[in-house]
């Protein structure tokens, strides 16, 4: 049986522990990666008979640690089929784990014919009537513009995750529009007068969507149960005895129907390599799909190797005039971060490179995937604002200062880096250099969001910052820019440097991170990219790397304005409105 597909941000490698030098060579080259075999499927019917399949997928590349030359391919190894380990000891007060209904799975069974487990809908809670006002407000959906904005893709779509049906599984190097979506929108399914998408999250080798009605669609790779929804070995209602063709099943967006019949209105979605998230606007979470280790699937849960369909597994705290909820969530590649309603921030997932702010026995790396409360300098301090790259993880304070923690071996976490010893890795929360209220004057960060080994932090007045991993272009800083004046290291930035964009005074308003590449979109809806991207992630065409914000969109001119989107492992979408 072949192994399931692996996005190329798929791998959770451990850096080496080797001491840090500084480089006198010269950069690391940049990574390049090939194209994925593609193979344009028919649409059809396929009888019980027909194994649910594809082709293996390029395995991940390993992050890169100080001192080495190139950036290794790590093949990883199937998943291991190890016993659970008890489950670990809970301290008193700390938040309930939830399973919802979600049964034991018999892991001798072949993991390409997943079992269907069906996750129950939580029984009806009393209901709370709010009386304290929330620290972070429940998160809302956004305003509805009209003409409805729509779909583009770029980059590889070899497995379904541009969501354009199993006969469109190609590559672009330029933004298409997704005539699916498009069809539907002339349809009315996405809601009244041709209603569209609300908001986009580009996974390892999967994309969700949210429609103007809250739905929650998705489509791509669904080996790992990312898609939330069961894609094998699905009845022909017109035929008896037949399965509907896998193909076409997670080529085109399907909405996640266990969603729609709780009512669930979704506002926020996360998708990371084989994980995804979604809130709605009560402040409910629903996490599915399945984490992955350094050694191949670590699970959902304890006991529990994949969730088919999504599911609650954090119950908050709940008091007279007073139920805590979700506000916000960031998703790395195998880690999710959520922010509450009351400031507190909780992760679980994979932790090898510290992303969890947490020690993770080496024995005990299922334990990482029950959810636990961070700690920022003291109990008492909220977050605002949570964040997350490939292996890393943010949080911005109340006072407004920026915390980072996770894999730091090419500065990633702005953290500041001086021997990888002692900081290719950090543990627990620490303060982001340059960042703070003050030194932004009076500015604070709004949004974060990192690729492998760099990462882009969003201010309160559209300016963007960059660290990390440089001989890309992955920062967007130009050859001569001044902070690379005077560097110990010639690949990286260990703290903060400002982005020079082509148009001053037009503030950015949204930013997005790939493995290696970035999207920016300002105030005036122009979209700009940046980074490497060997397979079309960047959207400017031939060209596979930009060392500076590139313009996709422009602001004046032309029929098209950006609205959001997001940057895959391998592709990117968008969200854009015409103009007139």
């Amino acid at each position: 049986m072949p192994e399931p597909r692996r996005s190329t941000r798929a791998a959770s490698a451990k850096p080496a522990s080797q001491p840090a030098t500084k480089a006198t060579t010269k950069p690391v080259a940049k990574a390049t990666s090939k194209v994925a075999s593609k193979a344009a499927v028919k649409p059809t019917t396929q009888t019980a008979e027909k194994p649910a399949t594809k082709l293996a997928a390029k395995a991940a590349p390993k992050p890169t640690t100080r001192g080495r030359a190139t950036t290794k391919v790590a093949k990883r190894a199937a998943s291991p089929e190890n016993s659970p380990p008890p489950p670990p000891k809970r301290a008193r007060g700390a938040p309930k784990i939830v399973e919802n209904g979600v049964n034991h799975v018999d892991e001798s069974e072949p993991a390409a014919v997943p079992k269907v487990r069906k996750a129950s809908v939580p029984p009806p809670r009393k209901v709370v009537k709010q009386v304290k006002p929330y620290f972070n407000p429940l998160p809302t959906p956004p305003e509805h513009v009209r003409p409805a904005p729509q779909m583009f893709v770029w980059g590889a779509g070899n497995f379904g995750q541009f969501g354009m049906g199993a006969d469109l599984l190609d590559e672009y190097d330029k933004p298409k529009k997704n005539l699916w979506i498009e069809k539907r929108m002339r349809e009315g399914v996405f809601g009244d007068d041709e209603a569209s998408l609300e908001s986009v999250a580009a996974g390892g080798l999967h994309s969700l969507f949210v429609d103007e009605k809250g739905t929650v669609w998705s489509c791509g790779v669904n080996d790992d149960a990312a898609l939330g929804r069961v894609t094998t070995d699905v009845p022909n209602p017109e035929k008896e005895g037949e399965f509907l063709d896998v193909d076409t099943l997670t080529a085109e967006p399907n909405p996640l129907q266990s969603l729609v019949d709780e009512n669930f209105r979704a506002v926020r979605i996360a998708a990371g390599d084989t994980i995804s998230a979604a809130i709605s606007s009560q402040g409910d979470l629903r996490v599915w799909g399945s984490f992955r280790g350094v050694e191949g699937v670590l699970g959902f849960s304890s006991g529990h190797r994949h969730q088919f369909l999504p599911a609650s597994i954090l119950e908050l705290k709940s008091r007279p005039g007073d139920a805590e909820k979700f506000s916000g969530l960031a998703a790395g590649n195998n880690h999710l971060l959520v922010l509450t309603t009351h400031g507190n921030v909780y992760t679980w997932g994979a932790g090898e490179q510290g992303q969890l702010g947490r020690k993770v026995l080496e024995r005990r790396k299922i334990h990482g995937t029950v959810p636990e409360k961070i700690v920022f300098g003291h109990r008492s301090l909220k977050a605002v604002v949570v964040g997350a790259g490939s292996y890393s993880s943010f949080a911005v304070d109340e006072s407004g200062d920026v915390w980072g923690w996770g894999l730091n071996s090419m500065g990633q976490t702005g953290t500041g880096f001086m021997t990888n010893s002692a900081d290719a890795e950090v543990q627990t929360p620490k303060k982001v250099i340059g960042l703070d209220k003050t030194t932004l004057n009076g500015a604070t960060v709004v949004q974060i969001a990192g690729g492998e080994h760099h990462t882009l932090f969003l201010t309160s007045v559209g300016r963007v910052y960059a660290c990390g991993r440089s001989e890309g272009g992955q920062l967007g800083l130009a050859d001569d820019d001044v902070a690379f004046q005077d560097r110990e290291f010639p690949d990286m930035l260990a703290k903060p440097a400002i982005i020079t964009f082509p148009d001053a005074d037009d503030p950015v308003v949204h930013i997005s991170a790939g493995i290696h590449n970035n999207v920016a979109i300002t105030k005036g809806g122009a979209l700009y990219t940046w980074g490497t991207g060997p397979q079309g992630e960047l959207g400017v065409g031939d060209e596979t790397e930009a060392r500076i914000p590139t313009v996709v969109v422009r602001r004046e001119g032309g029929s098209w304005a950006a609205v959001t989107a997001s940057c895959g492992g391998q592709h990117t979408l968008a969200l854009l409105r015409r103009k007139n």
